[in-house]
């Protein structure tokens, strides 16, 4: 009896010891674990710096060259003004000062072929007599009225010269004066930016009249 005592004792005492050692080796695994998960979150939250850091880097110079593209293209678009009129037939330009300064003037375009009104192109080269004029080099655009409504015009340069009547110099229409404006290209050519555009002065140039009578 003595004997069976002694064993149950003896076996109760080894089932608690191992239940001791599967709990201490449970808690070294776990603290085990824990080390070796930690540097690998740290690894990853270098890596996420490191890539937002090569993100904006690319960014930025993606930024760079589309604001260099658009410096360029402005550049090309500013200079493209004064080819595009150089290119232009006097008539055209002829058109385009007319919408710059009276584009009532155009009116006349509509003028019926054996109606003695109308709009006509002509260049000034010299005075009748084979005189030279101040108007030398311009061409104009007038009705062959009384010479209010002419417009002469060259261009110059980045410029076009315009030369009409100041209404405000005399008290009739025989002692007005001459007046010069200087008009940029660039604002010329504003009324020539588009397809519509470009058309209609093409189609208006195409009938004007030709010559000085």
């Amino acid at each position: 009896m003595k004997k069976s005592i002694k064993t149950t004792l003896l076996g109760s005492a080894a089932v608690l010891m191992s239940v001791s050692l599967a709990a201490c080796g449970n808690s070294s695994a776990s603290k085990s674990t824990k080390k070796t998960t930690a540097p690998k979150t740290e690894k990853v939250q270098k890596k996420s710096s490191a890539s937002s850091a090569t993100s904006a880097a690319e960014s930025s110079a993606v930024s760079s060259s589309a604001s260099s593209e658009a410096s360029s293209m402005s550049s090309a678009s500013s200079s493209s003004s004064t080819v595009s009129a150089q290119n232009l037939t006097p008539q055209q330009l002829g058109i385009l000062v007319a919408l710059n300064q009276n584009p009532q003037l155009l009116q006349n375009l509509n003028a019926g072929s054996d109606d003695p009104t109308g709009l006509w192109f002509a260049s000034c080269n010299s005075n009748n007599d084979g005189s030279s004029s101040n108007l030398d080099g311009f061409d104009v655009l007038t009705t062959h009225g009384d010479g209010t409504a002419d417009l002469y015009y060259k261009l110059d340069g980045n410029n076009v010269i315009i030369q009409k009547l100041d209404p405000n110099s005399g008290d009739c229409v025989a002692d007005e004066k001459m007046m010069t404006i200087t008009v940029p290209v660039s604002q010329i050519m504003q009324n020539y930016s588009t397809p519509q555009q470009q058309s209609q002065v093409n189609n208006d140039a195409n009938k004007l009249r030709q010559g000085n009578n």
